[in-house]
C-alpha cells in the first residue's frame, strides 16, 4: 500500500482540504520557525485538514542561534513549539526540521558537538511536555555535516528529503532505515496551487 504525505507551510497559499483529502493520508503542517515566529497558515491548515478527517502531524522549522547557550536556545525553541500545537487539533506525530535556514543555503555555525546537544535537548524537551517521540526531518549531506561520528539520534525515526530518480533514498550517518522519504519537492495535487512535496511511508511500517 502506498501513502501519500505532503507537508505545507504559508509558502503553499490557500488549499482546498475537500480536493486535496480524497489524494493523501497524511498532512504535515509547520506551526512554528525558531523562537516567536508561527507560520501564519498553520491554524487553517490543520483545522480544515482535520475537519477532512485527514490526520496530522506537525512540525518547527529549527533557528540554531549563534552565541545562545544551545540548552537555553533548545528550550526556548521547544517550549515555543509546545505553546503553539496546544491550541490546534489532534495530531498524529511531531517533526523537528534541520536545514539550512533560507534559500541562501544559510546555516548554523554550532559546532557538532553543540549541535547534538541543541538537538537532544529540543528532543527531551518536547517529549517531557507531550509524551511523543519526535521524527528527525532532514537530508543526508546536512546531518552527516553537523552530527558526530557516532552519535545516538539513530533511535528516532528518520523523514529523509532526497529528490530525483532514485529507487532508495540516501541514508545519513548512525541510521540503518528511514521512516518517511520526501522524494519529490515540486508535485502539483489539486486543491494546492503551488508545488507541493510528496512523501511516503515506508512499507515496513505500512499495517
Amino acid at each position: 500500500m502506498f501513502y501519500m504525505i505532503v507537508d505545507l507551510s504559508s509558502n503553499n497559499g490557500d488549499v482546498d482540504f475537500s480536493e486535496v483529502s480524497p489524494a493523501v493520508d497524511k498532512v504535515v503542517v509547520r506551526t512554528s520557525l525558531g523562537y516567536g515566529d508561527v507560520d501564519k497558515n498553520c491554524s487553517f491548515y490543520a483545522l480544515h485538514a482535520s475537519l477532512e478527517l485527514i490526520p496530522l502531524l506537525y512540525y518547527h522549522f529549527a533557528y540554531m542561534h549563534d552565541g545562545v547557550a544551545p540548552v537555553d536556545d533548545a528550550t526556548e525553541q521547544a517550549e515555543y513549539f509546545v505553546s503553539c500545537i496546544a491550541w490546534l487539533p489532534a495530531y498524529e506525530d511531531l517533526v523537528i526540521d534541520l536545514e539550512p535556514e533560507n534559500a541562501q543555503g544559510d546555516d548554523t555555525h554550532l559546532s557538532q558537538s553543540d549541535f547534538g546537544l541543541w538537538l537532544q535537548t529540543f528532543l527531551d524537551t518536547v517529549k517531557a511536555k507531550t509524551g511523543k517521540d519526535m521524527i528527525i526531518y532532514s537530508y543526508a549531506d546536512y546531518l552527516n555535516r553537523h552530527l558526530a561520528d557516532g552519535h545516538a539520534f539513530g533511535k528516532y525515526r528518520l523523514w529523509i528529503a532526497n529528490y530525483g530518480n532514485v529507487d532508495a533514498p540516501v541514508l545519513p550517518k548512525g541510521w540503518s532505515e528511514w521512516y518517511m522519504w520526501q522524494y519529490c519537492e515540486k508535485g502539483r495535487l489539486t486543491g494546492i496551487t503551488t508545488n507541493v512535496d510528496f512523501s511516503k511511508l515506508n512499507p515496513v511500517y505500512v499495517g
